[in-house]
């Protein structure tokens, strides 16, 4: 018999089915693979939303145990007329669930089926596919003797702001999808038998995943496919709104940039990415760089926010997954080429979190001078919410967004291209080329998520006073080196 398919197996089974059957196969590939610091907190938001749902139905009885014992105890309290329950388990041949919850409804004269999601909507796209979560779900419920008469997704209300404590029942949103379930099923029941044939079938080479662009690769892609170089045609800019390029390159063999056919066919921008590929050499246009940097206004002030998110909402005026601003540094270039520093950090929430930020923030940048940071955009929707719970300050904050230059759009935007940026303009593939005497790997806090865990840990209770001071330390320094490093991207783009 094959081995047990859970709803997880089967959704990953409809990202990448190769994927699946290394992991039931050959799972020695998966052992020193570790969930990342975001990976983390994504499991992690996952069971908070789930824990706090269950607010929403004080009567439910939960589940604790687990294989066969779970599904006996499942049968138990239904046999006892139990209404509600969590993690309710079942197995129908090789296919398993334990369901988030279960009710049953007697005007309905059936049980509706409930799963939670730790997202702010419904979606509908593989692999995070919410209606075929749930046809997978129901499916086997039914196979197992009950009638589904409603299926529906619970998710994290986006309009809901925190005032005070929680209210759960605003917090959550209902979306009854049993109309789009039971069309479904169909295409899940044939998906569920094609991955059980699937999973006792011999390996096969290569994945599909191969027409996809870099970002939606399988953890083994490099395992099934060996011939994939590993900087290749999938690392193209925005590929994903090329896919027939993409699909037409590999089902022609051309996988690096030096087997491209057809380099005429490129955009720009990816045009810009294969030359600077072939040639081996950095593509620039200084007189755009130019044009650009001479409208700048002095002081420049290259600063960075650093922000929190979360499932629950932690902090009066925000809602759930919306950043919240913990901390900045402010690096100031006067056109004498001195150079000040700034810098500010929250390390004891007080009733209004970010007030003493803001007045902080007043006082160190100065609105006549261009505030420059890397990727704008969350910088300005920071002081967009800043201002709208501090519409006091507003003018000021508006005046620092229509002032702000994105630093970021030199390499975004293709005046300067280098094959090690390997199609992104992030900071962190940028600064090892143009300032490679900088470097994030040295640091105890090297991207923006192990920031945001780090703070949570900071303000925590929980926490000895040590440990608070080594975080807060490590914290300003991160962030101080987001600035720093575009103070020297800025000299090196002078310099060209």
């Amino acid at each position: 018999m094959c081995m047990l398919i859970t709803k997880t197996d089967y959704l990953e089974y409809t990202f990448c089915r190769k994927n699946l059957w290394l992991r039931k196969h050959k799972p020695e590939l998966f052992e020193n693979v570790e969930f990342s610091d975001f990976e983390k907190k994504i499991i992690e938001d996952g069971n908070l939303a789930e824990s706090a749902c269950r607010k929403l139905f004080p009567e439910g009885i939960l589940i604790e145990s687990s294989g066969k014992q779970a599904i006996a105890e499942t049968k138990m309290e239904i046999d006892s007329d139990k209404q509600t329950l969590f993690q309710a388990t079942f197995q129908d041949d090789v296919f398993f669930i334990r369901a988030d919850i279960l009710r049953y409804s007697p005007e309905l004269h059936g049980w509706e089926l409930f799963e939670v999601k730790a997202t702010n909507e419904v979606k509908r796209k593989v692999p995070h596919h919410h209606v075929n979560d749930l046809a997978f779900q129901k499916i086997i419920i039914e196979r197992c003797g009950l009638k589904i008469v409603k299926a529906s997704v619970i998710h994290l209300n986006r309009e809901y702001v925190k005032h005070g404590a929680v209210n759960f029942h605003e917090l959550f949103v209902y979306a009854d999808l049993t109309g789009e379930v039971i069309e479904a099923e169909i295409q899940v029941k044939q998906e569920m038998e094609d991955a059980k044939a699937y999973l006792n079938s011999p390996e096969e080479k290569g994945c599909l995943c191969i027409y996809e662009g870099r970002s939606n690769h399988c953890s083994t892609f490099p395992y099934s496919n060996p011939e994939v170089p590993e900087y290749s045609v999938h690392d193209f800019n925005r590929i994903g709104m090329s896919k027939k390029k993409l699909i037409d390159w590999i089902d022609k063999g051309e996988l690096s940039f030096a087997d491209i056919q057809n380099p005429e066919a490129l955009n720009d921008a990816q045009r810009r990415q294969y030359d600077a590929h072939t040639l081996s050499r950095s593509i620039v246009d200084k007189d755009a760089i130019h044009d650009v940097l001479n409208d700048l206004v002095f002081p420049l002030q290259f600063f960075d926010y650093e922000g929190y998110s979360s499932a629950m909402p932690l902090f009066d005026g925000f809602g759930a997954y919306e950043q919240v601003p913990f901390q900045y540094s402010l690096h100031i270039l006067h056109e004498d080429g001195t150079i000040d520093h700034k810098e500010f950090l929250i390390t004891e929430p007080s009733s209004d979190l970010t007030l003493p930020l803001i007045e902080r923030m007043k006082t160190d940048i100065d609105p006549k001078g261009t505030v420059i940071s890397w990727y704008k955009s969350y910088e300005s929707q920071r002081n967009d919410k800043l201002a709208e719970l501090h519409p006091e300050y507003a003018p000021f904050l508006k005046e620092l967004n229509d002032k702000m230059f994105d630093l970021m759009t030199i390499f975004s935007d293709g005046y300067y291209v280098d094959r090690a940026f390997k199609g992104s303009a992030s900071i962190k593939k940028v600064l090892p080329v143009v300032v490679p005497s900088l470097s994030y790997k040295t640091m105890n806090i090297h991207e923006g998520s192990q920031a945001s865990e780090r703070w949570e840990k900071l303000i925590s209770a929980k926490t000895s006073q040590a440990e608070k001071d080594k975080i807060a330390k490590d914290l300003l320094e991160y962030c101080k080196l987001d600035t720093w490093a575009m103070v020297e991207i800025y000299r090196f783009l002078k310099t060209l």
